[in-house]
């Protein structure tokens, strides 16, 4: 008799080779063209449905954040013949503050072989000066929409004047940067932005206690930077720049070096700062810069003028972006939303990421730009998420969770990436009953849809369960709409919580929704299929992941008990979750008609 939980031996191999395939297909697709396709830069175009922070936001806080709340409105798409499905909401808290800056250091070897060399115009590396720069300016932002007490102020830190052409010829950790022809208040900016320490404040006061803006920095000793040429700025204090006057500044600089293309990325890589920058000190690439002056006849960038920063102030673009990074729960499940494959069931995980990471282990091995751009390819919607992540160096820490099956999931940061993190986004089949039996992934999505008891949350499995259920057995939620047609999961705004107990809706952008796309791997017959695959990862007896997610997804469907078909399921192995030889506590049977309670330790499942 088969199995009726574990997949085949040879079903296990087929779908190793199938998770190889698919990341070696990236792979070769990467190595021909190494240079960044624009989609990875062009913020602009991505994350459009973003909800943005109102003014008159409604300010929470504890001892150490502050933060707003607001919750998604959903519905479902299709036709409802005669029963109809709810509009429901799902509560979601998003920070606004940190308690201390992220620390920053510099790397003290600049890579002139790095895999930067081939994306941007220029061979030139600036990225640590760029974001910098944009922390300010993320920064600034944030002290002119949030709706409480924020100041900016500037600190007695400051990079150090100097004529780049005669001092510090000898010095290791000097980094002469070139501001060009700055004024004042110009220069007294760059000062501060390319401080040691903070050469700059961003503050929130709420009652007595001091909040950091998400994006405030603390440079570590190491190396230092001096500005040239030396500009006579006046003793007397200068006023802290606007959001528009520090873009104004980053802009000309952009130009006088011919790095706009180097700015966006830096952004990509600062909006990562809130959810990346708790434990240890975030790393920066060493700049890479020389003391030549910019050549005039320097192409502006291989992107034919594209790329400009005026897009910040429209259509609030940049306004969505404080909010995308400041959600910090949502930054993970993007990135990481790259392993998901919608075809594979939850008993079958174990080998899909197997042949995935032996993939990557063995052909992009310890090459972080190769690995960076495989990603980026993976899912072109959260790419640019991913171009900053490689400018951090955070790959590899960002697969660690990946090999033990810890990949979280974010229903709004999905909708709101244009992304698929779970088969729950996926519509409900058409037609629901085939010879009689409903699959489970559907019964899945009509419960959630029909917000039916113990089924409101999103399922914490991103997996879809295997096998059907007969028709006679499935809830009755799921009976009613037997005859509808293409019901699916839809996001229809989002509500911010207002003060004096107001609230602002923000409708999405319908011409700007787009059905969840169907992750397709790269063809390449001439790539991924001749090569050998390596089988050094594939280990059958290690399913461990398959287990966990099987469990969670069944106990989810299942919660008051099991259909009465399913016996064999929920007698398997991975079920038997008991750590002695006491009593079997068993698994309730639920027929059609008969309701019973769940199993003590499948809530254990779900409540862990």
């Amino acid at each position: 008799m088969d199995d009726a939980v574990r997949i085949s031996a040879e079903q296990f191999r087929i779908i190793y080779e199938a998770g190889f395939r698919t990341w070696a297909r990236l792979y070769f697709h990467v190595i021909k063209d190494s240079q960044l396709p624009a989609y990875c830069l062009f913020a602009q175009d991505a994350f459009s449905q973003q909800p943005f922070f109102p003014r008159n936001l409604n300010l929470k806080h504890d001892n150490s954040r502050v933060f707003a709340t607001g919750s998604s409105v959903w519905g479902s798409t299709g036709a409802t013949y005669g029963h109809g499905l709810p509009t429901f909401r799902q509560p979601v808290p998003i920070g606004l503050t940190l308690k201390d800056p992220v620390s920053l250091s510099i790397s003290e070897t600049a890579q002139c072989d790095s895999g930067y060399a081939s994306w941007f115009a220029r061979n030139e590396n600036y990225l640590a000066v760029l974001i910098l720069a944009w922390a300010y300016i993320l920064s600034a932002r944030w002290t002119e929409v949030m709706p409480g007490p924020c100041s900016l102020r500037y600190t007695d830190c400051q990079a150090t004047y100097h004529d780049a052409t005669t001092s510090h010829q000898n010095d290791q950790n000097a980094i002469n940067i070139d501001i060009g022809n700055a004024n004042p208040e110009e220069a007294r900016w760059w000062a501060a932005v390319l401080a040691p320490g903070q050469g700059w404040q961003a503050t929130m006061a709420l009652e007595q206690d001091s909040f950091s803006s998400p994006w405030s920095i603390r440079l570590q000793p190491g190396p230092r930077f001096f500005l040239s040429p030396v500009i006579n700025t006046s003793p007397s204090p200068h006023l802290t720049p606007s959001f528009s006057d520090a873009c104004s500044y980053l802009n000309r600089f952009c130009e006088y070096h011919n790095t706009i293309d180097q700015s966006h990325a830096a952004l990509a890589a600062v909006l990562l700062f809130p959810s990346m920058g708790g434990h240890q000190p975030l790393q920066l690439p060493a700049p890479l810069v020389s003391n030549r002056k910019p050549s005039p006849e320097l192409p502006f960038t291989r992107y034919d003028g594209q790329l400009q920063h005026d897009w910040i102030h429209q259509s609030h673009h940049l306004d969505k972006l404080l909010t995308l990074s400041c959600n910090t729960s949502g930054i993970r499940p993007m990135l990481l939303g790259i392993f998901y494959e919608p075809s594979v069931e939850c008993n079958a995980v174990t080998p899909w990421l197997q042949g995935a990471l032996a993939a990557i282990d063995s052909l992009a091995g310890n090459n972080p730009y190769v690995l960076g751009r495989m990603c980026m390819e993976r899912a072109p919607e959260v790419a640019y998420l991913w171009l900053g992540s490689t400018i951090l160096g955070l790959q590899k820490k960002l697969l660690q969770g990946v090999r033990f099956g810890l990949i979280p999931i974010e229903l709004h940061a999905a909708v709101w990436s244009g992304t698929v993190q779970s088969f729950i986004q996926q519509p409900v089949a058409h037609p629901l009953v085939v010879h009689g039996h409903v699959a489970r992934a559907d019964e899945c999505r009509l419960l959630f849809l029909s917000q039916a008891n113990h089924h409101a949350r999103v399922p914490v499995c991103q997996w879809k369960p295997f096998g059907t259920t007969p028709v006679a057995d499935v809830d009755v939620e799921v009976r009613l709409h037997a005859e509808c047609e293409g019901h699916g999961l839809q996001y229809r705004g989002f509500f911010w919580d207002c003060t004096n107990d107001e609230s602002e809706f923000q409708s999405p952008n319908i011409e700007d929704i787009q059905p969840p796309p169907n992750r397709l791997p790269i063809q390449d017959p001439n790539g991924a299929g001749q090569i050998p695959i390596f089988y050094g990862a594939l280990e059958r007896g290690k399913e461990v992941i398959s287990e966990n997610a099987t469990r969670s997804i069944l106990g989810w469907l299942r919660f008051e008990g099991y259909a009465r078909h399913e016996r064999g399921i929920w007698k398997h192995e991975w079920f038997d979750m008991s750590d002695s030889d006491e009593e079997d506590v068993g698994c309730h049977e639920l027929c059609a008609d008969d309701a019973l309670e769940i199993p003590s330790r499948v809530d254990s499942w779900l409540s862990g």
